[in-house]
């Protein structure tokens, strides 16, 4: 069953447009709501660069209800356990239509 495996609480961030003092549009992140889900590991590759130093880049599958987001987007984001991870892209499950796979990249900064 798929919400045994949604086990994971997670925030969603969205872009939101505002107008600042001036006038002037700017857009900010903004808690768009708190949904439920399963984080899997995908990948992670290691790159070297000057300096003697590494960089990491880890991607995880995000699986959701695939009415838990209705309007899903590229720019909006997930917070799990003070971690960032950025929506790389999103598809729907086929076999089970009832889900939708989101690939994202865990921000370290």
């Amino acid at each position: 069953m798929l919400a045994e495996k949604l086990d994971k609480k997670v925030d969603v961030y969205k872009k939101q447009k505002i107008i600042n003092d001036i006038g002037q549009t700017e857009y900010n992140y903004a808690l768009f709501k708190s949904v439920w889900a399963n984080i899997m590991p995908t990948s992670t590759k290691v790159a070297n660069y000057v300096a003697e130093t590494d960089r990491a880049e880890y991607t995880f599958k995000f699986i959701l209800r695939e009415n838990s987001i209705k309007e899903l987007t590229r720019d909006m984001y997930f917070i799990y356990k003070n971690q960032r991870y950025n929506i790389d892209y999103f598809v729907p499950n086929f076999k089970n239509k009832d889900r939708v796979e989101i690939l994202c990249k865990l921000v370290v900064e």
